[in-house]
C-alpha cells in the first residue's frame, strides 16, 4: 500500500502499477487527507480504479 496527499500523484501511481504488475488497483481515501494506493478490494468503494492496465476510471460510486 502506498500513501499520498496528492490525488494526481495516487491515479499516476495506481495506472502505473496497474501496467507492470497487469492488476487493477485503485485510489481509496484513506483519511480526510490522505489518499491510497491498493491492489482492487471488492469490498471498498473506490475514488478511483483502474480496468485495464493503465487505463483509469473516473466513475463515481457512492458507498450507500
Amino acid at each position: 500500500m502506498t500513501t499520498f496527499t496528492d490525488i494526481g500523484a495516487a491515479i499516476e501511481e495506481a495506472a502505473w502499477l496497474s501496467r507492470v504488475y497487469q492488476a487493477p488497483y485503485c485510489v481509496y481515501q484513506r483519511t480526510a487527507d490522505v489518499m491510497e494506493v491498493t491492489p482492487e478490494d471488492q469490498t471498498r468503494n473506490p475514488m478511483y480504479t483502474t480496468g485495464m492496465p493503465g487505463v483509469v476510471k473516473t466513475e463515481y460510486r457512492s458507498a450507500a
